[in-house]
C-alpha cells in the first residue's frame, strides 16, 4: 500500500470520523483563528436535560494531498440514537457507526462499527457494550475489555463532548474503549470564536485535544447555535489535516450563518 494512503487511512479513525473522497478542494493553510478574537465561554453549567436533535452535516476535507467529501448524521431508532459517518474516495470508502442511549445528558454506547471498503478494504471492526458486566466485546479480540462507568467508544465520545459543551461543563475527559485497551481523551476549551464557513459566520466554541510531549496539535470547532454540530477540525504535525463544514440541517432546519447587523 502506498505510504501516503496508508498514513491517511490511519488518521481517519481519530475523529470518528470524518472523511475521504476525490472531489477537488483547495484551502489555504491557517492557524486556528479567523481574525476574530476568541472569547472565554460564558455558558453556565446546567443540570437540565438537553434534548438531542437529529442532524445531517456535510464536509470537505484535505489531508496530505487527498481531497474529500463526507457526512455525519444523527438519527433516532426506537430508544437508541445512531451517529454515523460515511465517505467514499476513488480507491477507498469508510463507514463508522455508534449506537447509544442517553440518560440525563450521559451517553452510553451499546454498539460500535468501523468498516473500510474499496481497494484497501478491511474486515469490519465491531464492539458490543455490556453495561451490566461493564465489558466491551470486540469481534477481533479473544477477551472482553473492562470499562469504567462513563466509558465511550471511538465515535460516541464526540457527541458526549458536544453535550457537555452545551451544558457549560469544563471538565472534558472521556475514557475511550479502543480494542483491548481504554485510554483517556481530554479536551481544553480555548474560547468562543465567530467562524467563517461556507454558509456564513457561525458562533462556535473552539476546543483543543490535550496531549503531553507531542508536537501534534488538534483543534475542533462546535456551532453553539446549532446544537453543537462539529463545523471544523484542524490538525497539524508533520502534515496538515483540515475538515470544513459545507452545509447541513439540524432538526429539519437548514444551518445558516449569522444575520448581518
Amino acid at each position: 500500500m502506498p505510504k501516503i494512503i496508508n498514513q491517511t487511512l490511519k488518521s481517519l479513525p481519530l475523529i470518528g470520523t470524518l472523511l475521504m473522497t476525490a472531489a477537488p478542494f483547495t484551502f489555504a493553510a491557517s492557524e486556528p483563528q479567523t481574525g476574530v478574537p476568541a472569547g472565554k465561554p460564558t455558558a453556565a453549567v446546567t443540570t437540565q436535560t438537553i434534548q438531542p436533535k437529529p442532524f445531517t452535516a456535510r464536509y470537505s476535507t484535505r489531508y496530505s494531498g487527498f481531497s474529500a467529501r463526507g457526512s455525519r448524521t444523527l438519527s433516532k431508532e426506537d430508544d437508541e440514537w445512531v451517529l454515523e459517518f460515511g465517505a467514499d474516495a476513488s480507491v477507498v470508502s469508510l463507514t463508522e457507526t455508534t449506537r447509544f442511549t442517553i440518560n440525563k445528558n450521559r451517553v452510553r454506547p451499546v454498539f460500535y462499527r468501523y468498516k473500510r471498503g474499496g481497494l484497501f478494504g478491511s474486515k469490519p471492526e465491531e464492539a458490543h457494550f455490556d453495561w451490566q458486566k461493564m465489558q466491551a466485546t470486540w469481534n477481533h479480540e479473544d477477551q472482553p475489555v473492562a470499562f469504567p462507568a462513563n466509558a465511550q467508544d471511538k465515535l460516541s465520545y464526540q457527541y458526549q463532548l458536544g453535550l457537555d459543551l452545551a451544558a457549560g461543563k469544563t471538565d472534558l475527559r472521556y475514557p475511550v474503549v479502543d480494542d483491548d485497551e481504554v485510554y483517556e481523551r481530554e479536551f481544553i476549551i480555548e474560547g468562543e470564536e465567530v467562524l467563517e464557513t461556507d454558509v456564513g459566520k457561525l458562533n462556535t466554541v473552539r476546543v483543543k485535544i490535550k496531549r503531553d510531549n507531542s508536537k501534534r496539535q488538534t483543534w475542533i470547532w462546535f456551532a453553539k447555535d446549532w446544537d453543537y454540530v462539529l463545523v471544523k477540525f484542524h490538525q497539524k504535525d508533520d502534515s496538515e489535516y483540515l475538515i470544513k463544514f459545507a452545509e447541513g440541517e439540524v432538526d429539519g432546519r437548514k444551518i445558516t450563518g449569522l444575520k448581518s447587523s
